[in-house]
């Protein structure tokens, strides 16, 4: 085997080795000269690219990292790019995922790492971008069919006995979803596996959910973080109608935090992580002991407390019952007849008409103070005096509630005369932008899209010309 020494060789010295001295062995640089030079070729310098922005990332140094995508008879091409903080600060535009662009540069090769890149030093916007542009429709069919209203959310069940999870059988997010459920409060799992990226990953996410959403009390539809292509077989129809049609409350967990799918919008419950799913689907066993306990405490604080009540009416009941200062006098009448009875019987026969007045007359006050005939003789008379107060205060009443009731009547009238319902009426319609109203022509700009309410529903539109004008 012979050891080449020239690091760049041209394809006349390669095909005569090949015929006289059988396969060349080359050394990794030398492959990587010849690699640049190939690319070097005029055909790759100083040319433009269109294609649709993925996996976009601006770097703290404020160079710009991402790739140029295009879909040809369902087949992607993808190439890495870069813009170096000098040319990207001439940048007449925000760059972002899903942008369809024009891009000035030449492809180089990055002979350390063995990658080839296109550096572009001008780009321009040239569209929204296909698969953006696709999702938008996709999502303006959807809201139109009421598939992310609020209306339609449920919410999950406190204390389910079967999860469905939708994923991947080999990726993170399962094993992410058992371990948190274990600990918090372990139920069983059932997953439905299904490719989470690839052409025909949005039909097989659909089949998984419909395969396991009667057999679960609540579902899980997850995968972990990737590129803007990899999440997109969460946007499609299929997809969402299969959690919307779904029987059962439905918690998304599809990529990181700030991912934001069409899938993530018609889900019941949107997670930001697996992790967070499964603590969405079960509470946490050891905060809902220490709460059961506390119940516990309240209820016997609070038994303690209502037997003690009870006792202290009870013996405020009994106190009323005895009635010791009817007895005390009844005790008191007792001792002073039978003290004359004895001074009857011990006096002279003279005395005894005097003692019979007296003792008529002691009897006749005893009966005066009888709380039995107090209440024959008073009771009457006040519930006449109830009836009255009770006939007083209805009428009473009634005028309150026929006054008030006309001065309920009065303010509707003047509502509906000048609520908004009376405004769209009259052909007027209020704009918001971003879920925020708009007050003026300065909070308005060409191409912005805003939303018309009417009287019937809403409209959206983008706007095309603002004329600040002071008279209407």
């Amino acid at each position: 085997m012979k050891i080449i020494d020239q690091v760049i060789m041209d394809q006349a010295t390669l095909d005569k080795w090949s015929k006289k001295e059988g396969p060349v062995t080359l050394r990794v640089s030398e492959v990587s000269r010849m690699i640049t030079r190939l690319l070097e070729d005029s055909a790759l310098q100083n040319i433009w690219i269109t294609g649709e922005i993925t996996n976009f990332k601006k770097h703290s140094s404020g160079h710009l990292y991402f790739s140029l995508s295009e879909q040809v008879n369902g087949k992607e091409s993808v190439i890495s790019c870069s813009i170096w903080r000098n040319a990207a600060r001439y940048l007449d535009f925000s760059p972002d995922d899903g942008m369809e662009v024009r891009a000035y540069g030449s492809v180089s090769h990055y002979e350390p790492g063995g990658r080839y890149s296109f550096q572009i030093t001008q780009m321009k916007p040239s569209g929204a971008g296909e698969r953006a542009l696709l999702i938008e429709g996709w999502r303006r069919e959807m809201a139109a069919k009421g598939w992310f209203s609020p209306e339609r959310k449920r919410t999950p069940p406190r204390y389910p006995v079967r999860i469905g999870v939708v994923t991947s059988p080999t990726g993170a997010v399962i094993h992410d979803i058992r371990n948190v459920i274990s600990k918090r409060f372990p139920a069983e799992i059932i997953l439905s596996p299904a490719m989470v990226q690839g052409a025909q990953a949005h039909e097989d996410i659909a089949r998984a959910i419909v395969r396991v959403q009667e057999m679960v009390d609540v579902l899980i539809v997850g995968r972990g973080g990737g590129s803007y292509e990899d999440l997109f077989a969460f946007n499609h129809p299929c997809v969402v109608e299969a959690i919307v049609n779904c029987p059962v409350p439905v918690i998304s967990a599809i990529g990181h935090e700030v991912d934001i799918t069409l899938a993530d919008l018609a889900a019941d419950v949107s997670a930001s992580t697996p992790s967070h799913a499964a603590e969405q689907c079960v509470p946490d066993r050891e905060s809902e002991l220490e709460a059961l306990m506390h119940t516990r405490k309240n209820m016997f604080f609070q038994l303690v407390n209502r037997m003690g009540s009870a006792q202290e009416e009870l013996n405020n009941v009994r106190e009323r019952l005895s009635s010791a200062r009817l007895l005390r006098e009844v005790r008191v009448r007792q001792e002073g007849l039978a003290e004359l009875t004895d001074r009857l019987a011990r006096g002279a026969s003279g005395f005894m008409d005097k003692a019979h007045s007296r003792i008529s007359e002691l009897r006749g006050r005893l009966e005066g103070k009888n709380p039995l005939l107090f209440m024959r003789r008073e009771l009457p008379g006040q519930r006449a005096f109830l009836y009255e107060i009770k006939e007083r205060l209805s009428c009473a009443v009634m005028v309150r509630l026929q006054d008030k009731q006309s001065e309920i009547n009065s303010l509707s009238a003047i509502l509906k005369a000048r609520g908004p319902e009376a405004l769209f009426k009259a052909g007027y319609c209020m704009i918001t932008s971003a879920g925020e109203a708009v007050r003026s022509c300065t909070d308005l700009s060409p191409g912005q899209a805003v939303t018309l309410r009417l009287i019937d529903g809403t409209a959206d539109a983008t706007i095309t010309e603002v004329n600040h004008e002071k008279k209407v």
